[in-house]
Order: structure tokens, then C-alpha cells, then sequence
């Protein structure tokens, strides 16, 4: 059963919808990592296998290094590796090297990794064109797209790649500088043809706001950015995902709202506007979306960005970085959602 309710302060809430409750075969859950303060994971697949990295360190942007994991078995269990250690600048690609042919690669965060001759090699572009590099590379014919932005203009790009994701330039602005605005991460989804649609962060709005923009050319230029509802979908750093259905998942992380882990000792669930990881479906390209269900909670607001994995037959993977308690660090955690439940 869902039940709709507006709050005190007028936030739309879920009651008996949260995505934990969808019962053991629809929803499984893992701690990957919690060892240091874990944080900011990005996932991806290859051939059968889920591939990722994190980073975990001392405190909140203070990383000592990068752990890579990986599942072959949808994320039942994992296999973990120190990847690169920022002190000596060293890298091991022991865990995903039997998983590149000869001349492909895989963009990790800012890494891209390319087997060449039998050896595996990265190349680091964190920057492009003045932005940040952000989301996970999408195909387009191709080329490939990404987005960046530029925190000191706090304007949202579009990049793009010729060879595979070693490189990237500049292609065009999604979210343009605005008096009032700060526009930061966000990610595309290619929707049919050459339409494109994009989820932009903006941080001055007190409710987690997420803008839209749409591109009807093949990512050249991009519509003026539009509000969405926060009642309806709100949270920062938005993943967007196009499933083998041909369904389109949204996931963020809702940073509004009352701790989701009560003073960091319980998990407040029922009827409560709450901080966590939330996830939308999209069945008609991003028209509408389902009503919100929380993946996880965190305390306060110090967790997020979730990535997801398509595994087809209507299964997805989430991994994402949650602290739990009112003295503990943020852990790395994962979950499989059957998506015909959301």
C-alpha cells in the first residue's frame, strides 16, 4: 500500500513505500566497505561483471586512496583491491585487467583504463575545457557524452570524446551561469533519436532542487533549465540510467528532511519526509516518473552519490556512501532492486 501525505512543511512524504520492504527476492543489501571515511563510489559493468571504484581516507575529501571492487555474481559478494594510492602515485588493475580486450577501455571517475599489447594503462583527465568531469560516459554513435562543470562560473557542460574517453573537449553549456544559481553536477540520458534529456544540482535552493533541460539535437544546444517540483523528485547528485527495457531510472541523494537515521540510532520509515537514497522509473522517457522510494537512509545529510548498474532481466545494482550513526564514518553500500516493484 501507498499512502501520499503533505507535511508540516509541505513536503510530499511515502508512507509503506520504502524499497527495503519490497520483500528478500525484490531487494538484497551489502556493505561493501567500511573501514575509513568511505565516500563518492561510481560503478559501471563489463561484460558480466560490476567494476567501481571509491575513495577512503580520514575525512570527507581527504582520500588516501582509491579502492576498486568488483562482483561477478550481480553483487552478491565482492572482490576488493587497492586501485591507486595517492602518496606514490601507484596503481594495481590486478582485479579488472582480465576483464579489457585488447584495445577497449573503461572510464573509472577521472581514469580511463585501455589494455594495450596485453598491459593495462591510465590515462587521468579531470579537468576539460576548465569543468570538472562528472557522469558516467554514455554512447553516442560514436563519439561519447559526459557532463562536467565549472565551480567558480558554477555552469553545467556537456563534454564529449573522439577516442574512446582518453580525452575530452567542451561541446556545449546544459546549464548556463545564473545570477542566484549554482549549477553542478549532473547526468544525461539519450531518450530516442538524437533527444537527450539531463538532470542538473543546483545548491541554493533550500530543497535540494534538481533542474531539467532537454536537447533536441543530438546535445548541441540544450533548452533553458527548468525546476522540478520537490514534492515530487528532489536530491543531489542525480544518476541517470536507460535499462535494457527501455525504461530510464533517476536516483539521488535527498539531503532535506529529517535524518533518516534517528540521532543515529534508529531508521525512521513510515510517513516521515527523510534524508536517504531515493529512486524514480520512468516508463515514457522521462515524462513522468513513479512516486519516490527510499533505497536506504543515512544520517544526516552525509552520504549520496549513487550509481546504478543495469543487469538486465529486470534487475538493477546501486551502490552508493551512508553514514549511519551520530560518531560513525561513512561506509560503502550496495543493494539489487527488482525494478518491476518501483
Amino acid at each position: 500500500m501507498t499512502v501520499l501525505a503533505d507535511e508540516k512543511n509541505q513536503d510530499l512524504c511515502v508512507s509503506f513505500n520504502d524499497a527495503s520492504h519490497l520483500g528478500s527476492n525484490s531487494y538484497r543489501s551489502k556493505i561493501i566497505y567500511n573501514e575509513n571515511y568511505d565516500a563518492f563510489p561510481y560503478a559501471t559493468k563489463i561484460g558480466n561483471s560490476i567494476v567501481g571504484i571509491f575513495s577512503t581516507g580520514t575525512a570527507h575529501a581527504k582520500s588516501d586512496k582509491q579502492v576498486m571492487f568488483r562482483s561477478d555474481d550481480g553483487g552478491d559478494t565482492f572482490r576488493l583491491k587497492d586501485f591507486f594510492i595517492n602518496d606514490d602515485q601507484t596503481y594495481d588493475f590486478s582485479l579488472i585487467a582480465d576483464l579489457l580486450s585488447e584495445g577497449k577501455s573503461v572510464d573509472l571517475k577521472v581514469w580511463n583504463l585501455r589494455k594495450n599489447a596485453g598491459l593495462v594503462k591510465a590515462t587521468t583527465t579531470s579537468k576539460a575545457d576548465g569543468y570538472s568531469i562528472w557522469s558516467t560516459p554514455k554512447n553516442a554513435g560514436a563519439r561519447l557524452y559526459r557532463t562536467g562543470y565549472n565551480a567558480k562560473t558554477w555552469q553545467t557542460a556537456l563534454l564529449e570524446s573522439l577516442d574512446g574517453g582518453i580525452t575530452w573537449r567542451f561541446k556545449s553549456v546544459i546549464a548556463p551561469a545564473t545570477a542566484g544559481r549554482q549549477f553542478s553536477e549532473a547526468d544525461i540520458v539519450n531518450t530516442h533519436s538524437n533527444n537527450w534529456i539531463a538532470y542538473i544540482r543546483e545548491d541554493k535552493g533550500k530543497s535540494n532542487n534538481l533542474y531539467s533541460s532537454i536537447s533536441t539535437n543530438n546535445g548541441n544546444t540544450w533548452s533553458i533549465p527548468t525546476a522540478l517540483d520537490p514534492k515530487l523528485i528532489n536530491g543531489r547528485q542525480p544518476n541517470l540510467t536507460k535499462l535494457d527495457d527501455g525504461s530510464m531510472i533517476l536516483i539521488t541523494g535527498d539531503r532535506t528532511g529529517k535524518s533518516g537515521y534517528a540521532g543515529g540510532s534508529g531508521d525512521i520509515v513510515y510517513g516521515n519526509d527523510t534524508t536517504g537514497i531515493t529512486i524514480f522509473r520512468s516508463t515514457d522517457n522521462g515524462k513522468t516518473w513513479s512516486i519516490r522510494k527510499r533505497v536506504s537512509p543515512i544520517y544526516s545529510t552525509d552520504g549520496g552519490q549513487p550509481f546504478v548498474v543495469d543487469l538486465g532481466r529486470g534487475k538493477i545494482f546501486i551502490v552508493w556512501y551512508a553514514r549511519k550513526t551520530t560518531k560513525g564514518k561513512p561506509s560503502i553500500n550496495s543493494c539489487t532492486i527488482d525494478i518491476n516493484n518501483l
